[in-house]
């Protein structure tokens, strides 16, 4: 009989030790990453592009030029707007939940304009847009670079890539 309690006691610890780990490790991810480059929230972060020693982006591509914005909808929706390059290279738009899950995403190969503005509100307002799964995440543009050319029209991309809270006329 103590055999049974003993274990009954270590799967539940487990399963306990489980269930809070899966429910604040994304917290401790978004409250490291602002650690490390503490912008304010609906704030883009450039990077460059990465190599062996960059440490901001979980397993970096070496390929890829990352845009980020650590976002919060609490308060007020958000205007995202940009450009995508033509066809010729490749660009994606990622929107994230506060646990780390895609909840939008598209890119430039695949039915989105050339010039985007994209809507992110907390619930459907009758305004089209993408609904946030929650109030807090991350948006994550990832642009192809594969040579000199593409590098420049990366950087270019990035400052067009714009957060903005809408308009007293738009809300």
């Amino acid at each position: 009989m103590k055999i049974i309690v003993r274990v009954f006691l270590f799967v539940l610890i487990v399963a306990t030790v489980q269930h809070l780990f899966i429910a604040f490790v994304p917290d401790i991810i978004f409250a490291i990453a602002q650690y490390r480059k503490p912008q304010p929230l609906n704030t883009i972060i450039h990077a460059t592009q990465p190599d062996a020693q960059m440490r901001q982006v979980v397993l970096p591509n070496p390929d890829f030029i990352y845009s980020a914005c650590f976002y919060n909808v609490t308060e007020n929706d958000l205007i995202i707007s940009g450009e995508f390059p033509d066809t010729s290279q490749y660009c994606s738009l990622a929107f994230y939940d506060n646990t780390c899950q895609p909840f939008f995403v598209s890119n430039n190969l695949h039915g989105m304009a050339k010039n985007y503005t994209i809507r992110l509100k907390t619930y459907n307002k009758g305004q089209h847009g993408v609904v946030a799964k929650s109030n807090r995440g991350v948006i994550l543009m990832r642009i192809l670079v594969t040579n000199a050319a593409q590098a420049a029209n990366a950087k270019r991309i990035q400052t067009k890539f714009k957060v903005n809270v809408p308009s007293t006329d738009e809300r």
